[in-house]
């Protein structure tokens, strides 16, 4: 049974190999400016090595890393004419770049920190309501219970047999307008008495169609205080501030 596939020990991984470079220049205690390029080369290939302890979605930077690093260590093996005090260092790039990222990751830990001192400044303790205040306590209602609610006055409609004079045809914009009409005027549809007033069955269905449309755009919310209530349906809270 293989137990490394069970058992895993979590270790640092090094977001990307200027990272990794600072971390061996401080737990060596080396001078930046003056990086013995040989040592670091070779513990950096070490730590390329163990591919759990670099961030893989970035090996390619990692091994363009340790290319330029042997390529400065070579530099550094090649004989020279002149000393490297009169030649430019060729370790001067890297240390110019690892001193720009650290100033870099400095002012990110600090604007960090700053961030999370506002956020608990500026923390919301609740949401705004969707409704007036003494409205707080109602609840959404859901489209199977809307669906039962209209069936349901439909039939009672039907025993009423209530006679349709002159057929007409609705469409759902012509619906849907009336609907925001209404809200607009009032601050609220009556589920009940709206749908009661609907003169057919299609007319009915055409105004039911159009109000589960408004619902499905989230321009309208089916409330009620509880099971059996009254079914109110209002704007949502985006809907009337561009109402206003």
């Amino acid at each position: 049974m293989d137990t490394s596939a069970i058992y895993q020990v979590r270790l640092e991984v090094f977001e990307g190999p200027l990272d990794l470079l600072l971390f061996l220049i401080r737990k060596r205690k080396i001078d930046i400016n003056d990086i013995p390029m040989a040592t670091i080369t070779r513990e950096y290939l070490e730590y390329l090595n163990h591919k759990e302890r670099i961030n893989l979605d970035r090996e390619a930077e990692f091994l363009l890393i340790a290319s330029f690093l042997i390529y400065i260590k070579s530099q550094m093996l090649l004989p020279r004419e002149k000393a490297l005090d009169e030649e430019k260092d060729p370790r001067q790039i890297l240390v110019d770049q690892l001193l720009d990222y650290q100033k870099i990751k400095a002012a990110s830990l600090l604007l960090r920190k700053k961030e999370g001192d506002e956020l608990q400044k500026w923390k919301r303790t609740a949401l705004p309501s969707l409704f007036p205040e003494e409205e707080t306590d109602f609840m959404e209602v859901s489209l199977f219970d809307l669906a039962e609610s209209f069936f349901s006055l439909m039939r009672k409609k039907e025993e009423k047999k209530t006679r349709t004079i002159k057929r007409k045809e609705f469409s759902l914009e012509e619906k849907m307008k009336e609907i925001m009409a209404v809200l607009k005027e009032n601050s609220f549809l009556d589920f009940l008495d709206y749908f009661s007033q609907q003169g057919s069955f299609e007319e009915a269905l055409v105004s039911f169609s159009s109000l589960l449309e408004l619902i499905k755009s989230r321009i309208v919310i089916a409330i009620q205080k509880g099971p059996f209530q009254p079914i109110k349906v209002r704007l949502r809270q985006e809907a009337y501030l561009k109402k206003k």
